[in-house]
């Protein structure tokens, strides 16, 4: 370990930590509109009528918000994980298996991303619409591309980290609750 290191891994950790934030507050809007287009359709049931196309814009908003909380989650280390036996192993083996379950989760995204981008393609090659709006859907598909790459990038700082922490011997530690 060079005395680069510590410096190398505090910049990567506040570019992951912004990443996250940016991607948290960008979900919680997402959800807050999409409750208010729900609210803006019943109200308009009552009087008039529903917003047309609402629900395809609830489900998008609603799928785009889960997209953009991961790499918060991943970050904060809030994915569950059940450690009944590896616990009393001692911290050691609770490292190791933060590193693994870590490490699995960076090559699951991975191929969720890679796998995503190739649906994003094929959605904007044949043109599928929304029925009701007749809005292009890949546009939901490339939005969740772009929350999925920064899942990633924040899932290999996690692992980076991991790795950092165990060559320190230091504790990992979880969110709470989590273990």
């Amino acid at each position: 370990m060079t005395k680069d290191t510590p410096v190398l891994i505090a910049r990567m950790e506040l570019f992951a930590s912004k990443l996250a934030g940016f991607f948290a507050i960008i979900g919680g809007l997402l959800l807050l509109t999409a409750c208010v287009l729900t609210v803006l359709s019943i109200m308009g049931s009552i009087v008039l009528r529903p917003l047309p196309g609402e629900i395809e814009l609830v489900e998008a908003l609603c799928g785009l918000a889960v997209f953009a909380f991961l790499p918060f989650c991943q970050l904060k280390r809030g994915h569950v994980g059940v450690d009944i036996i590896i616990g009393a192993l001692g911290s050691k083996a609770m490292n190791w298996s933060q590193l693994i379950g870590d490490v699995l989760i960076a090559v699951l995204f991975a191929v969720i991303t890679w796998r995503h981008a190739i649906g994003t393609m094929d959605k904007f090659e044949n043109g599928e619409i929304t029925p009701l709006l007749l809005l292009p859907v890949w546009w939901g598909f490339a939005a969740a591309l772009v929350l999925l790459a920064a899942n990633l990038i924040v899932s290999i700082f996690v692992v980076i980290a991991d790795a950092n922490a165990i060559r320190q011997k230091k504790t990992i530690v979880s969110a709470m609750g989590v273990h």
